[in-house]
């Protein structure tokens, strides 16, 4: 579906990416959502415009028909469709050439930069100096770049170089803004030192000049077209210079939707957890789940008896004991510092493509580009016909190794926990992640969360023991539960 990129639509949140991990009756799509992949009907369109004035309008919905009934009527209104669009795709959009501004190609510029791994946190970070390929001229002005290029300074050797007071942009960014207008992409035909001579401070202005009184335009290079910037900008993974299809349009999507988006630097290491406990037979594990029991903790797991049932039998007034004996198997429970490897095959390094790739604040957010904020999501590409589901090593690696520790807030006024809250602890999780699924060009984001469900006990809660209420005559009967219900049958006087 073609967004307007004059008039991007504000977000608070990954709609997305929380409807595919939640689910339910809340986050269903709406009706505008459900027709976003229908087929556009290009006559509504074509009668908005004329073509004089078609650089400014964006796609609209007409009315379409769901079921062939071979009437004339339909098959020539199908025609004229065909026709509209044929016609709005062969027309040539423009820019005026004060809403653009020139770049130019030179990829080897920083090539020789150090290739130091950036932490998030750091001042400065974010860089990624040797993947910008493409130097602006102008400084980008407006709401574009206030997340967009970076003025690569600080490097050893390269002060007082051609361009090193220039803005430079890396490949995804250089791509959306050649898409949207805001770019004209040249390809050089003489050398960085005549294109970006060396500036001074507060000599900019006469540098410029200079150059203009040398060489013409087009003595400088040319102007490359949609498919020489995809060419030079697309790639593999692990290309320098280059981002890859599926990374881009995840980009590009998000860009167009509202949200700021910059690469993603690495997040510090949590301390080592120390050296892994030996390797364990199939019994001892099997032994390992059925911890031994202590009084004194009223969350601990149950010793059972060596023989008998479960549960004991006697007179029970709540469930709390029979759930409590019931509590055979060690629960998770989310830590801040990451388990030991138990399995030493097994990495705990995240692996492509289950590594965070990006990070996403809201367009409400405001930052400065050389020290951003925490991110309000971290997410990771996935090619959805190159890749598979994620297995439990994947993603314990993903949210152990590279999101913070972020439990929920505490309820205010909530001492015990409600039950309405519970859920919404559940979504929020410990930690999480977003994985923005690939396949062919469509994008599902889907939310994964590091969650604890054995520490939601909600025996504890509904059904929980204690004294009940008046019964039918006067007295005291057994309770139905923690909130005082109507109580037993009472014994009377």
């Amino acid at each position: 579906m073609p967004f307007d990129d004059e008039d991007p639509m504000p977000a608070s949140a990954l709609a997305p990416a929380a409807a595919a991990a939640q689910g339910g009756a809340d986050d269903a799509p709406s009706f505008e959502d459900a027709l976003g992949d229908e087929t556009q009907d290009f006559r509504l369109f074509a009668s908005l415009f004329t073509k004089s004035q078609a650089s400014g309008r964006t796609l609209r919905r007409g009315e379409k028909d769901f079921e062939s009934h071979g009437t004339r009527a339909q098959e020539g209104a199908l025609e004229a469709s065909r026709g509209a669009m044929h016609e709005v795709l062969s027309y040539t959009r423009s820019h005026k050439p004060k809403d653009y501004t020139r770049a130019w190609y030179f990829p080897d510029k920083w090539v020789g930069a150090p290739a130091a791994e950036e932490r998030e946190g750091e001042k400065g970070a974010g860089l990624f100096a040797r993947e910008r390929v493409v130097g602006v001229e102008d400084e980008i002005r407006g709401p574009l770049g206030q997340n967009t290029g970076r003025v690569v300074t600080g490097i050893e050797g390269y002060k007082q170089t051609p361009g090193w007071l220039n803005t430079w942009l890396l490949p995804e960014e250089a791509l959306y803004l050649l898409e949207r207008g805001s770019l004209d992409l040249w390809w050089p035909a003489r050398g960085i030192e005549d294109i970006f001579p060396v500036k001074k401070d507060g000599d900019e202005d006469a540098a410029s000049n200079a150059t203009q009184k040398v060489f013409e335009d087009y003595e400088l290079g040319v102007p490359m077209s949609f498919q020489a910037a995809y060419a030079l900008l697309i790639g593999q993974d692990g290309e320098r210079g280059k981002v890859s299809l599926e990374k881009y349009q995840v980009y590009a999507n998000l860009r167009r939707t509202g949200y700021k988006i910059m690469r993603a630097t690495v997040m510090p290491l949590p301390p080592d957890p120390g050296p892994s406990p030996p390797p364990q037979s199939l019994l001892q594990w099997l032994f390992s789940l059925l911890p031994a029991h202590k009084p004194q903790d009223p969350h601990s797991h149950h010793h059972p008896p060596p023989y008998g049932p479960l549960v004991k039998p006697g007179l029970y007034r709540s469930y709390n004991p029979i759930f409590a004996q019931l509590a055979l198997i060690q629960r998770h429970v989310p830590s801040p510092n990451p388990s030991p490897n138990p399995n030493p095959d097994v990495s705990t390094v995240p692996q492509e493509p289950f590594e965070i790739h990006f990070h996403v604040w809201r367009s409400s957010t405001a930052f400065s580009k050389t020290r951003p904020p925490p991110p309000d999501f971290r997410i990771a590409v996935a090619d959805a016909r190159a890749s598979s589901v994620p297995t439990l090593e994947q993603l314990a690696a993903l949210l152990e190794r590279r999101t913070p520790w972020d439990p929920p807030p505490p309820a205010a006024g909530d001492k015990n926990g409600g039950v309405g809250l519970m859920y919404r602890r559940l979504k929020h999780a410990w930690r999480n992640a977003v994985v923005a699924v690939v396949d062919r060009g469509l994008i599902s984001y889907v939310r994964f969360g590091e969650m604890a469900f054995g520490e939601e006990r909600l025996y504890e809660r509904v059904g929980g023991g204690g004294r009940g209420g008046k019964g039918k005559r006067g007295g005291r009967g057994g309770g139905r539960g923690d909130r005082g219900g109507r109580g037993g049958r009472g014994r009377g006087r």
